[in-house]
């Protein structure tokens, strides 16, 4: 019981650190002239940002297993965020950009559990 408490709150604060660097990115593209063909750059090394930060501290308190959980912790953030995001269209959509955001979260995962074990 835990290991989910602790997964809860990694997961919470990777979201509320993924909201703050959404928003700042978001009032970037807004108020400067930066082309929009870097948008979705901005969202994956959000998403990487968001994902190794949550899985550093998951595997601090955790203490053992980092790849295991990191990767873990990676496939659960991107898991919740396709899924949030299935409620705003009519049902699930599989395509190329899940499958690279879903490698990217697990193994920005993976370093991020790496990195909170040994630290």
């Amino acid at each position: 019981m835990e290991k989910v408490k602790r997964y809860f709150i990694s997961l919470c604060m990777s979201f509320l650190l993924a909201t703050v660097f959404l928003t700042i990115s978001a009032a970037i593209f807004a108020y400067t002239n930066i082309e929009d063909r870097y948008l979705e750059t901005f969202v994956l090394a959000i998403v990487m940002l968001s994902v190794m930060m949550g899985a550093i501290f998951l595997s601090k308190k955790i203490k053992e297993k980092g790849i295991i959980n990191g990767g873990l912790f990676g496939f659960l953030f991107c898991l919740i965020v396709y899924l949030i995001s299935c409620l705003g269209y009519t049902g699930l959509i599989i395509s190329n950009t899940l499958f690279i955001y879903l490698g990217i979260s697990f193994l920005s995962g993976i370093v991020g559990g790496i990195i909170g074990v040994n630290v």
